[in-house]
């Protein structure tokens, strides 16, 4: 009989207060950064700044659609850094990933013409920022990883303090039982760069909530949802999201039969803990070497090894839908009440 494993009450956890967002920039990207930029606009969280990565597209073009969606939500206070132009490793894993553009060869569903205005950018690097600003506050900084974990690990590399000067790190990517998005047994976030994400898990000494794509699949959000309700609210983030949304899914090759949006749950878990359900402690390290399952996270069944992930197995979509609801008239100062 194996070892029992140790399950997190989230109602006792609480929401972090500040936070990093590092983002590769996609459509999924955009709805958790209006999530969390909702919360900063209410001074439930502050966003201290906005770190840029390759992934869903170019590293270029995340920083466009980065400073795209802040101006559509008039948070053009917060700070943005470009970051790593690609993984740690120029391996064939990387180039097919490269290749996806699950989310348009710009991340933004190519619905653009125009290019918007990058002028505030920062020209400190993403990696320099990430350390800076956790070593200025230590211990009350969280980071919240929505791309690949490239940034995240040269920060690990170069800085031997960075760490311990993190509070917490929340990722999505990874998998829990071998059900892959990009290859059969793996999840494009860490296909995209095994080594970087073996560094993170291997290095991290303090709480990581792990948002995998199996979870991401047990969404009961419908289709008509979002077109009919969500889709409905006429302001600026909301006719953002419905366009890039439908330049993305006139290309798209994978549909869903729910209403998917990965790193906006991790948004909406960030911002009211107790959306996490079934929330258990688990060593995890990711494949490296296999011929068919590089990339794929491995959980440690024996319980041998110290548990340096909380695994998020389940999540509640009525109340996404309702913080996602909030998140988008917030920022646009409308009210908006649940009708039961």
């Amino acid at each position: 009989m194996l070892p029992v494993k140790s399950v997190i009450d989230m109602h006792k956890v609480k929401a972090p207060k500040n936070i990093i967002v590092d983002c590769d920039a996609g459509l999924d990207d955009a709805v958790a950064l209006i999530i969390l930029l909702a919360g900063h606009v209410n001074n439930k969280i502050k966003v201290k700044a906005v770190t840029c990565v390759n992934g869903n597209t170019k590293v270029d073009n995340v920083v466009k659609n980065v400073f795209r969606t802040l101006d559509v939500c008039k948070c053009q206070e917060i700070p943005v850094y470009r970051g790593a132009y690609s993984s740690l490793l120029n391996t064939l894993n990387a180039k097919e990933t490269a290749s996806e553009e699950y989310h348009g060869s710009d991340g933004f569903g190519d619905v653009y013409t125009d290019q918007p205005d990058i002028g505030r950018l920062q020209k400190e690097h993403a990696v320099c920022a990430l350390h800076r600003i956790t070593s200025e506050d230590p211990g009350n900084v969280s980071v919240v990883c929505l791309g690949p974990l490239t940034n995240i690990a040269i920060a690990i590399k170069m800085y031997p303090d960075f760490v311990n000067n993190v509070k917490e790190f929340f990722v999505m990517g990874g998998n829990s039982t071998g059900l892959g998005n990009i290859t059969s047994q793996a999840e494009f976030n860490f296909y995209a760069d095994p080594e970087s994400a073996h560094i993170v898990l291997d290095s991290n000494t303090k709480p990581l909530w792990l948002l995998p794509w199996e979870t991401c699949l047990k969404s009961q959000i419908t289709h008509d949802w979002r077109r009919d309700v969500l889709g409905k609210i006429h302001t600026p983030c909301v006719l953002m999201l419905n366009k890039i949304e439908d330049g993305r899914r006139a290309q798209a090759k994978k549909h869903f039969s729910y209403y998917i949006m990965c790193d906006a749950f991790l948004a909406g878990i960030i911002m009211i803990p107790d959306m996490a359900k079934e929330v258990v402690l688990w060593h995890a390290d990711v494949e490296l070497g296999g011929n068919r399952t590089r990339g794929q996270v491995v959980l440690d069944h024996m319980l041998l090894n110290k548990p340096n992930i909380n695994l998020i197995n389940d999540f509640d979509s009525e109340m996404f839908k309702e913080i996602l609801m909030n998140a988008v008239c917030t920022i646009q100062e409308i009210k908006y009440s649940v009708i039961e």
